[in-house]
């Protein structure tokens, strides 16, 4: 997903993503500033331990920001061509998944990306059920299903220009059984994110006389 669909952009939000930087995970485009939005050790989930920061060795400027990623009011508006959310809007309740997308509208420039991946819930929900559980993760506070997080950015004010599946799960999705053997073998990238173990979208904010209209 980090090396083939996301957009090239010079200035980058990543909310959540300090442990796993993009520049570690293959993203392919130069960058001149990535801003790194995470909690400090104390308010972290005691199965992260302490986090330390990744060296980076490109031209770029790579800033770390210990802050709640649903009030950044400490970053400038419209500074950045792409906020990225990789695994982590389903670790903030409903209420603040939306005042993280407001942020992430906030943050952009018209035109700018939005981009994140989460758990997809239809799929998730089976594998959670597999050990009497209803979430995957003991910090998740709501695993989406596609159809209601689209609903959530495009009410947020975004255009969603794509939508991809990460780990096709077709006969899990079918006979709602969980299937090992999909986790570990289905197709990385497929179109149909409700059959897929993850789902992602990319959002674009429109422009600036749009977004005044609406």
């Amino acid at each position: 997903l980090v090396r083939t669909l996301l957009p090239p952009a010079g200035a980058i939000c990543d909310l959540g993503g300090a442990n796993s930087p993009l520049y570690l995970m293959g993203y392919p485009h130069p960058f001149e500033r990535m801003v790194m939005v995470d909690l400090p050790d104390e308010e972290r989930h005691e199965i992260y331990g302490r986090f330390e920061p990744k060296p980076y060795g490109g031209n770029g400027r790579v800033e770390i920001l210990y802050a709640n990623m649903v009030h950044l009011d400490m970053l400038e508006s419209e500074s950045f061509d792409l906020v990225w959310s990789g695994q982590s809007i389903e670790h903030v309740d409903e209420a603040d998944g939306r005042r993280m997308c407001a942020e992430g509208l906030r943050l952009l420039k018209p035109g700018g990306h939005f981009c994140l991946d989460t758990p997809n819930g239809r799929i998730t929900s089976i594998h959670a059920a597999t050990s009497g559980l209803k979430l995957i993760h003991p910090e998740h506070k709501i695993e989406y299903e596609p159809a209601h997080l689209q609903r959530m950015l495009e009410q947020a004010g975004f255009e969603i220009v794509d939508r991809q599946g990460i780990r096709r799960m077709p006969r899990t999705f079918r006979t709602g059984v969980f299937s090992y053997d999909e986790f570990r073998d289905g197709e990385p990238i497929y179109a149909d994110v409700d059959q897929c173990y993850i789902q992602y979208c990319a959002c674009r904010k429109p422009s600036s006389r749009r977004c005044g209209s609406e």
